[in-house]
């Protein structure tokens, strides 16, 4: 967005000024001897100066420039104080809601209405989930009292959205996809090296995107695998027959023998026979984002049902990636204020990514993002599937169902560290990886400016459970 300056103060006496402020696409800088040479192309407001080096025309630059900061400093100010308000905001809501204060979530319900926006700062767009989560969660305790229907420019705007687009667009625009995919793959390719046939069984296949950079591993390879199969489970029979045919056209350009068989169905109710598991093949199993939907029972049994089918494949690796968080607090108001830190820090990433353009785009993958807000805390019981865990407690609970974390090696890191330098901004350095585990890598976290937001991790299973 561009901000004018104030016209009404002079940068020096307090007076006006006519220069527009700084915009590296107006100005071309050129370095001669001891002259500052400058040229400003043409516009309604300024005059045009084909070439200026005088200490004068230096000067009038300088101040107008320092006018253009204070202008900025101002706005940032600004949506700081807006910030603030913000959170305050949603913290009073949620303890009114708590409270059972009926007329003040009423009221500031209406007050984050009037500040919270889809197409404002990173934080107002957050906002405006965070409001409806609130909304919907005060619906369930007041169901006479709040009719909620969704923001009519989000309807308006995104009427046709579902994931599957959102996620190709975010891989085009964020490293966060690619981080987890070919980290993940590197680790992958390592435990099929001489592998002549493969069987990879996907419980998170989606649009496939993890999988296109690893047939083209695997054909670069003096000698590739003669037979690649993968099994992709999903809710759509549709999405995942389009996933195999592009999966399936990719292979034959790369002269990989390849066959897909798709499972639709939920997590919890895949069964064995379902996975078509032969044993001259080897198998690695891949559950991207997906373990932390099977946590709804307390005791936990339908995850250890899912990964007690892992088991049974006798896979070489398990891969899992997952949100670096904690989002299965019993209490909603702690999910609340963990999801107002996170998705922050998602929300920031994403305008960076997108450099402030305002874009549909955008709006598509936020409002993924901003459905697994709303689940995570307006949605209870077997509702809420949004349930992400730090990586420690994961680690606990693969240890418990028979799994040991074999890690990362430095040559993996390093290529997962150089996905992330790709995408840095004119230098900016947002997004970074922290390894985790003291005597070994056992897993990558991808952080935006130190904020945790997904790990990743290779686990095995342990040959002497139940006789395995």
């Amino acid at each position: 967005m561009d901000i004018e300056p104030d016209s009404s103060v002079d940068p020096a006496k307090g007076g006006s000024t006519n220069f527009a402020p700084f915009d590296e696409d107006v100005f071309d800088f050129i370095s001669h001897k001891n002259s500052i040479i400058f040229k400003e192309k043409p516009n309604d407001q300024t005059p045009e100066y084909s070439y200026l080096s005088s200490e004068a025309r230096k000067d009038q630059y300088l101040d107008q420039n320092r006018a253009w900061v204070r202008v900025q400093a101002q706005r940032i100010q600004t949506e700081e104080n807006q910030g603030l308000e913000l959170v305050s905001l949603l913290t009073s809501c949620a303890e009114s809601i708590t409270s059972n204060n009926y007329a003040a979530v009423n009221y500031i319900l209406s007050r984050l209405g009037e500040l919270a926006s889809p197409r404002g700062t990173p934080i107002q767009r957050l906002s405006a989930y965070l409001t409806e989560a609130l909304a919907l969660r005060s619906a369930r305790v007041w169901p006479d009292l709040f009719s909620i229907s969704p923001p009519r420019e989000i309807v308006d705007q995104i009427n046709d959205y579902n994931d599957g687009i959102a996620l190709r667009l975010l891989d085009q625009v964020c490293p966060i996809p690619k981080f987890l995919h070919f980290t993940l793959n590197e680790r992958l390719a390592r435990a099929f090296e001489g592998q002549d046939k493969i069987h990879i069984i996907d419980f998170s296949i989606s649009e496939g995107l993890q999988w296109p950079s690893f047939f083209q591993t695997l054909a670069s390879r003096p000698h590739p695998p003669t037979h690649l199969r993968i099994t992709g489970i999903g809710n759509s029979r549709q999405d995942l027959e389009d996933t195999g045919a592009r999966l399936k056209a990719l292979a034959e350009s790369l002269n990989i023998q390849f066959e897909f068989h798709p499972v639709i169905d939920k997590l919890e109710d895949v069964r064995y026979w379902m996975l078509h598991v032969k044993e001259s093949y080897s198998i690695a199993v891949s559950c991207v984002l997906q373990l932390h939907k099977v946590l709804y029972d307390e005791n936990r049994r339908a995850l250890a049902n899912l990964l007690g089918l892992i088991r049974s494949t006798r896979p070489s690796m398990l891969l899992v990636a997952e949100e670096e968080e904690d989002h299965n607090s019993p209490r909603w108001e702690t999910r609340l204020a963990n999801s107002m830190k996170y998705y922050s820090a998602i929300f920031d990433a994403l305008n960076s990514c997108f450099r402030g353009e305002d874009s549909l785009a955008r709006m598509k993958i936020e409002e993924m993002f901003g459905s697994k807000v709303r689940n995570i805390i307006a949605c209870e019981s077997v509702e809420r599937i949004e349930r992400h865990e730090k990586f420690d407690v994961w680690k606990g609970m693969m240890e418990g169902c028979g799994f040991r974390c074999i890690g990362f090696e430095e040559r993996e890191a390093i290529r997962a560290e150089m996905i992330l330098k790709m995408y840095s901004n004119n230098g900016d350095q947002g997004f970074g990886m922290e390894k985790r585990g003291e005597e070994f890598c056992d897993a990558l976290t991808l952080n935006w400016n130190n904020q945790a937001l997904y790990t990743v991790s290779a686990w095995e299973p342990v040959s002497d459970l139940h006789g395995l």
